[in-house]
């Protein structure tokens, strides 16, 4: 069993009550990566949502079964891709505009 005084004490970091000062930046390179990681997620994400509404709105509203299918087989690859290229909305955002597109016109 450890005691308070001893040697062997493991440390946690709630145990390390120091200050991050601008010359000890710590880990600010992968907090920065994370934060970055996670805009581009919560990006797609929306965009991705927006998509099913529309691929939604032409399946009930407009009666088109198929190519809701299709637009939501795309929407899915695009998302995926854009997910694993890194790239994120931007991958998303041509199918969105056509279903936006589709929408409109059928």
């Amino acid at each position: 069993m450890l005691t308070r005084g001893s040697q062997l004490e493991s440390k946690t970091m709630a145990d390390d009550h120091g200050v991050a000062t601008i010359d000890d930046p710590m880990d600010m390179p992968e907090h920065e990566a994370t934060y970055a990681g996670f805009v581009q997620i919560v990006e797609m994400g929306v965009l991705y949502v927006l998509g099913i509404l529309l691929i939604l709105m032409l399946w009930t509203l407009e009666g088109h079964g198929f190519v809701a299918l299709i637009g939501f087989i795309l929407l899915t690859l695009a998302a995926g891709l854009g997910g694993l290229l890194g790239v994120g909305w931007r991958a998303v955002a041509p199918i969105f505009l056509l279903l936006g597109l589709a929408c409109i016109v059928l």
